[in-house]
């Protein structure tokens, strides 16, 4: 790894992106750019997920991670109903605890990325009460506003995930064909609104950097061919990680994970650290 830059992200999102991280323990620093807690442990995988890796192996320079994910969220739980915190949750504590710039987190304009990767639970908790045409747009607004309160605070780096095929998880195809549609349908509609947003966001702000990463077509990739990416079929479950897509019935394992990460490393260029 050549070393000669810093870059810090700040990902929200949901089990996709959690590692476990707390903003009141170990702070991440070059020796140990996780901060807390080890590598691998608090994910959804049996290992590292995407983040770990962008982090410790698929870097060209040090990245320190500053993870404000949490599992089961959503983008605003005051819109979709869910268990866990929210972004905008996530959002304000990063406006509480590292607006600043302290000196456990001393970010710039330059060197932070904010990283969003929300919506499976947004999708999975709304479609069965809400129509995707009418409500996927509020969705979107909101979160464009989440973005917005972080451009406020100098933000200007910004990485969006859309929301992977989830209608394809073994949790959703055993629930039947016909639900398998519905959670398909609404999510393609969410996707399409999502990446019209950033695109039109980042034209208006003329300063930003914004990278969108097309999450569905490569997890589609791996489910329609799964011998070719290592794993003997798309809807096995295996809880040590690597010998099937599926960890359980709703996450990929870390070797899902670790192939995200080297397929994201080529568009993150501009954004720095990779």
């Amino acid at each position: 790894m050549s070393i000669t830059t810093t870059n810090i992200p700040y990902p929200s999102g949901d089990s996709y992106s959690q590692t476990g991280f707390s903003t009141s323990s170990t702070q991440p620093n070059a020796s140990n750019p996780m901060g807390n807690p080890d590598l691998g442990i608090g994910t959804t995988t049996n290992g590292p997920n995407w983040i770990g890796y962008l982090t410790t192996e698929e870097n060209s320079t040090t990245v320190l991670s500053y993870n404000l994910a949490v599992g089961g969220a959503t983008i605003d739980n005051a819109l979709v109903s869910a268990y866990a915190g929210d972004v905008a949750s996530q959002i304000r504590l990063f406006e509480d605890v590292y607006s600043s710039k302290p000196a456990t987190a001393p970010w710039t304009s330059e060197n932070a990325v904010f990283g969003f990767w929300i919506g499976i639970n947004d999708i999975g908790n709304g479609f069965p009460t809400t129509n995707a045409e009418t409500y996927t747009p509020i969705l979107i607004t909101r979160l464009l506003s989440l973005a917005s309160t972080l451009y406020a605070s100098g933000a200007r780096k910004f990485l969006f995930l859309n929301v992977p095929p989830t209608s394809r998880t073994p949790f959703f195809q055993d629930q039947g064909n016909a639900t398998v549609a519905e959670v398909a349908a609404y999510l393609s509609v969410y996707n399409r609104n999502l990446e019209s947003m950033v695109d039109s966001w980042t034209r208006e702000k003329g300063d930003v950097t914004t990278v969108f990463y097309d999450s569905w077509s490569f997890m589609s990739k791996v489910l329609d061919d799964p011998t070719k990416y290592g794993f003997p079929n798309n809807t096995c479950i295996d809880d040590d990680g690597t010998s099937c897509v599926w960890w359980n019935d709703y996450h990929p394992g870390m070797k899902y994970h670790l192939l995200q990460a080297e397929d994201m490393k080529p568009y993150l260029g501009g954004l720095g650290g990779w």
